[in-house]
């Protein structure tokens, strides 16, 4: 069942970290904290006329909750303007944005995922934005002031599309007591390519016959877009691509079955992993690695926010690490990166286009708070907030950062959605049915091509 809120509207706070596919939390605006001084702020109320928006956003039991505290301290000081707060599973939340501009019901503004940024420009649903609202006295100026890779997905046509929030890499998590209980040293022997993961998954794994009581290592197979997000390094350090310059999908090339080997290789050569036993959710990924049914995850940044709740001995005891991700060579350790930009529909009058500008800018504004707030998240912006201690004192913050400089990332197609579910069900059929690595990619790239031409052609 789908939820709204408004500012009269009642947060419940019962167990965030729990499987909702689609929710909404709000709170009283008495209950919200009152806005302390914030960097860049913008300092005009962007109308004195009554107005209400709509925005919708991912769930994540850190981001959803500041995003939604902003938007709340900005209802709080310019009580004329109200927000409709709706949120969406990470997988879902852009085929319920595609869904509602079909149906004339999308919101006025939204946060997406990078890698979505094609969709809607290719088919003119977001609007440019005015980086001088935004705080900046040029588009360069904004260009210099965040991640340059990430600002190009962000800049189409000498126009600024997106304002960036959060852009971070993967990395490698791993149980330190796990480690040590099979012999294991959690610096001398972290793993740097696939092959030296896979041998160390098979010492740390634990099976009762043809059951597993711990898996040494474990991949995200509960939606598509993990499925991609975990298989796109590994396609890009076997030498692949995802396309020709024509636009063909080359997903099935030498490289791509090299690829979709190693990514088996796990369960398949070393016995470390079953991809059909997972506790995985949309809003928790890393469910196995909290409780302890294996022993390393491919995970976004972790920190005690996250661990906590659910594991308090593996946080106040600090047995777990981050490395980066593995590569073919140990050269190539670098995983996929991704971030999420905030954007206003193209349908939405001008006068909401101007105060989102102005919403978009208060949610952001400090960003010291942010990381307070949503920390081990790093943020798209390049000022404001590394230097500070806070940041610096981060457990596992040189993985952290390491992983976002270096990332690579997703393919840009107007078609991703059916690229993920391609590449997902390719895996599938690879490690859940036995299937030849060749032909499921030659599946998966004609159903890419066939997405292509239809999109053309609409």
């Amino acid at each position: 069942m789908k939820k709204t809120e408004s500012k009269s509207s009642l947060i419940s706070r019962r167990d965030v970290l729990r499987g909702a596919a689609i929710g909404v939390a709000a709170a009283l605006a008495s209950s919200v904290p009152k806005v302390a001084s914030a960097q860049s702020t913008p300092a005009k109320a962007p109308t004195k006329t009554p107005m209400k928006l709509t925005f919708w956003t991912w769930e994540n039991p850190l981001q959803r909750p500041y995003q939604h505290k902003r938007i709340q301290q900005y209802m709080q000081q310019y009580p004329n303007i109200s927000v409709e707060f709706q949120y969406f599973t990470f997988s879902d939340l852009g085929k319920k944005v595609s869904v509602g501009y079909a149906t004339g019901t999308a919101p006025d503004g939204f946060a997406t995922g990078d890698w979505l940024m094609p969709v809607w420009l290719s088919r003119k649903l977001i609007a440019p934005l005015d980086t001088g609202l935004l705080g900046y006295s040029s588009l360069d100026a904004f260009r210099k002031d965040h991640a340059d890779a990430f600002v190009a997905g962000s800049i189409h046509e000498g126009k600024a599309y997106g304002y960036p929030l959060w852009f971070y890499g993967l990395q490698n998590y791993v149980n330190t007591k796990q480690f040590k209980e099979v012999g294991l040293d959690p610096v001398k022997d972290e793993p740097k390519t696939w092959e030296e993961l896979g041998e160390v998954a098979k010492r740390l794994t634990i099976k009762k016959g043809d059951r597993f009581e711990r898996q040494g290592f474990k991949f995200a197979m509960h939606a598509a877009q993990w499925t991609t997000m975990q298989f796109n390094p590994i396609l890009i350090q076997a030498g692949g691509q995802w396309f020709d310059k024509s636009g063909k999908c080359t997903l099935n090339n030498a490289a791509g079955v090299k690829a979709m080997q190693i990514r088996a290789s796990i369960a398949k050569k070393y016995g470390a992993e079953d991809p059909a036993d997972s506790l995985a959710t949309a809003p928790i990924p890393w469910m196995d690695w909290l409780r302890e049914r294996c022993s390393m995850f491919s995970s976004v940044p972790l920190g005690s926010a996250a661990i906590k709740p659910l594991n308090p001995a593996m946080d106040s005891e600090g047995y777990y690490k981050a490395y980066l991700m593995p590569g073919i060579t140990a050269d190539k350790r670098y995983s996929t990166c991704y971030g999420f930009n905030l954007v206003i529909n193209a349908q939405a009058s001008k006068e909401k286009q101007e105060v989102l500008h102005h919403l978009y800018r208060y949610i952001m504004s400090d960003l010291v708070d942010c990381w307070r707030g949503t920390a081990p998240f790093t943020l798209a912006r390049k000022s404001g907030w590394t230097d500070h201690p806070e940041v610096k004192n981060t457990p596992n913050i040189d993985a952290i950062i390491r992983s976002k400089d270096t990332g690579v990332f997703l393919p840009r197609t107007p078609v991703w959605n059916e690229l993920a579910d391609a590449v997902h069900r390719a895996v599938q059929k690879v490690l859940l049915d036995n299937g030849d690595p060749q032909k499921a990619l030659d599946e998966a790239a004609a159903e890419v091509d066939r997405a292509n031409a239809d999109f053309k052609k609409s």
